[in-house]
């Protein structure tokens, strides 16, 4: 069998998570423990699940699963702006941030998880306050004064560091040492070319998972193929809930899995 190295991008993959739960499943919260189902239904739809010329192909045996990631954010950082009234702007606590909590315990969960090595980067020490991509499109335009904006317009900008040399590392030494035959990574942005021309250099099968994000030409030239789990179907499952608000195949998924039940009890 051939040996699979499944490599997660884990900023990009909570914001693909996000993406899909606000377009989706309003008011869903989702847990770590839930998160790491749905990174091991990504796995095995890679391992398992015939795409294309796949089933005609060596069975992919996985040879371990690498997170990368930093740690969130733990500071208290004074807003941009002083709430109506007060002179001075008030505190926002990030440690105690839900989206952070959630992020430490994700990285608890996978320190616990079989074959999955986590790969940690570290925060730049300092940042700033921007203004939501949004807003500022409206400042351009002359739709809205400075004035309006209120500290909701605005999104605390930090930089991690570390995080895409370790995963470039990973990827050149898996492939030099010929440890794996093949490299599923998810991600979304052109960082990881040059490992990947080395990787597919020295034959490894290079897959890129870009979470049903399109990728441009430019990228997908650089791989051996790109293939996108079914992320919807994963919350609903995982989560035991139903989109509030469904695609378009919803229906016709429903019904096939109907047909497949109807086949296995006759």
């Amino acid at each position: 069998m051939k040996k699979t190295a499944v490599m997660i991008d884990g900023g990009y993959f909570i914001r693909r998570i996000d993406y899909f739960l606000r377009k989706h499943f309003s008011g869903l919260t989702i847990d770590a423990a839930q998160l790491v189902k749905i990174i091991w239904r990504i796995v095995r739809f890679h391992l398992d699940s015939p795409h294309g010329r796949h089933a005609e192909l060596e069975p992919l045996a996985l040879y371990r699963i690498y997170y990368y990631d930093c740690p969130p954010l733990d500071k208290q950082i004074k807003f941009p702006l002083p709430l109506e009234g007060h002179k001075t702007p008030s505190t926002k606590n990030f440690k105690a941030h839900a989206p952070n909590v959630l992020r430490n315990e994700l990285h608890e969960e996978l320190r616990r998880n079989r074959k999955t090595a986590l790969r940690m980067g570290v925060l730049s020490t300092t940042g700033q306050w921007q203004v939501k991509e949004r807003r500022l499109k409206q400042l351009i335009n002359n739709e809205v004064s400075w004035n309006e904006l209120t500290n909701d317009d605005f999104y605390y900008e930090y930089k991690q560091k570390a995080v895409d040399i370790k995963l470039g590392m990973d990827i050149t030494i898996l492939a030099h040492e010929k440890l794996v035959d093949v490299i599923i990574l998810l991600a979304g942005d052109a960082d990881f070319v040059p490992a990947a021309k080395h990787a597919r250099i020295k034959g490894v099968d290079f897959i890129l998972d870009p979470m049903h994000q399109k990728v441009s030409a430019s990228l997908s030239e650089h791989v051996d193929g790109v293939q996108s789990s079914n992320i919807v179907v994963a919350i609903a499952d995982i989560c035991k809930v139903q989109p509030t608000h469904k695609p378009e195949w919803w229906e016709a998924h429903v019904d096939r899995r109907r047909e497949k039940r109807s086949q296995r009890a006759s």
